[in-house]
């Protein structure tokens, strides 16, 4: 992008800036912010490294970032708010009128802005650096260079889609685009051969963060879509890896009853899901109310459907024991009961499980063509489509695409140490 480096660098020296590595901070804020229209932009202003070539292609620090960010500021360009480490508030800049202006007048466009794509693999730290995550760089594996491969076929095929999100009244809010598809996986000391990508690996875009309403008003090359989710999708992937199949019964898996009571369902799905990364029923338990608790009472401006969700497990807890909600979990589903309760990696490699099995859907999607945009362990589609993804999503299989050895898939071979 010859045109925007010209004029990004003129007004870098507009603003004072002498140094090589401030004017590729300044053109990478510029160009966040163009792209963003006029909506705040999250950005960190933590003094920590940025990481190394797969995670920062630009070789940008973080000093540079922050006299950008002052820079424009004090010229009237942006508008900052601070976040609060406490508050866990990300610091956010926002575009001025003059900026704006700027931007209009000197020609920018989204042709003129290039791509730039360190990785499409991200793998980080299982414990936080001051509250922050940790990437890695790390050696590619036969694995990881397939794996690259597949979702650059996936990530090049949205980015030849037009991926909106309509207003209510059908106007325009915005455009994803110029994002880079990633598996985010976590490292742990490795529990036996090809296990260096073996855990989390979930693949969330640009649009994880919208509510389920909004996700309607999505978009796809002009097509009104669908968003399809998984049937119990913790469950049935432990299912379809421990018994080459998924639950084999007509009823809800997530249907239990303890003490002749029945379990309201978002109660049972959150012991299912903690039950994954435990290491005992009572740590589950302890997991289960403190979800609810930070959910209804900690964050800000709590949902009401999450308020009444905690009412209704306060209420509920007082007539069975929350153990006795895990006993009767694992009493449900035996051939995968020993696989619960093994503690944060073997949790952490049940996820990816689950996020494999979405992949495997996702690279039979790329493949015909078809453009999907997934949340976790869902699926939006241009709505034509329903009815071929409602038959994929529950059927596609676990594939051992890594080659993992029986022996890794043991429980005995894990600990949180």
């Amino acid at each position: 992008m010859p045109h925007l480096e010209e004029l990004s660098s003129q007004l870098g020296k507009d603003l004072g800036m002498r140094q090589e590595s401030q004017f590729k901070a300044l053109k990478l804020l510029l160009c966040n912010l163009f792209i963003q229209g006029q909506r705040r932009v999250m950005v960190s202003r933590k003094k920590q490294s940025l990481g190394g070539k797969r995670y920062n292609p630009l070789a940008i620090g973080y000093s540079s970032i922050i006299s950008s960010l002052d820079a424009l500021e004090s010229n009237g360009y942006i508008i900052q708010e601070l976040g609060d480490f406490d508050e866990n508030k990300r610091t956010t800049m926002m575009p001025t009128e003059r900026l704006l202006h700027w931007l209009e007048d000197t020609g920018w466009s989204d042709e003129g802005i290039d791509k730039k794509v360190g990785t499409y693999i991200t793998l980080r730290k299982a414990k936080k650096d001051n509250g922050k995550h940790s990437y890695i760089d790390y050696q590619d594996t036969e694995y990881s260079k397939w794996l690259s491969e597949e979702i650059k076929q996936y990530d090049q095929l949205l980015s030849k889609s037009r991926i909106v999100l309509l207003n209510d009244d059908g106007t325009e809010d915005r455009e994803f685009k110029k994002f880079t598809v990633q598996r985010k996986f976590i490292r742990h000391n490795h529990q036996g051969e090809n296990t260096e990508f073996a855990y989390g690996g979930r693949m969330p875009g640009p649009w994880v963060n919208l509510s389920s309403e909004l996700r309607k008003n999505i978009t796809i090359d002009g097509q009104p879509t669908v968003e399809l989710d998984r049937d119990a999708s913790h469950l049935n992937s432990m299912y379809q890896v421990i018994t080459d199949a998924p639950y084999p019964y007509d009823d809800d898996p997530y249907h239990i009853v303890v003490d002749g009571y029945p379990v309201p369902r978002h109660i049972a799905k959150n012991f299912s899901s903690f039950m994954q990364g435990s290491n005992s029923v009572l740590g589950t338990a302890h997991s289960v109310i403190n979800h609810y608790k930070y959910e209804a009472l900690k964050v800000k401006n709590p949902k009401a459907k999450n308020i009444k969700k905690y009412e209704e497990y306060i209420k509920f807890k007082k007539k069975v024991k929350s153990t006795d909600i895990a006993k009767a979990i694992l009493n449900k589903h035996p051939k995968i009961a020993k696989h619960y309760n093994n503690g944060k990696i073997y949790g952490d490699f049940i996820s990816c499980w689950e996020s494999d099995i979405v992949f495997e859907v996702v690279m039979e999607l790329t493949k015909r063509g078809i453009p999907c945009l997934t949340i976790y362990d869902s699926f939006i589609v241009p709505i034509q489509y329903k009815d071929l993804v409602d038959k994929m999503k529950d059927v596609t299989p676990y594939i051992n695409r890594r080659g993992l050895p029986k022996e890794v898939f043991k429980m005995d071979n894990y600990n949180d140490n």
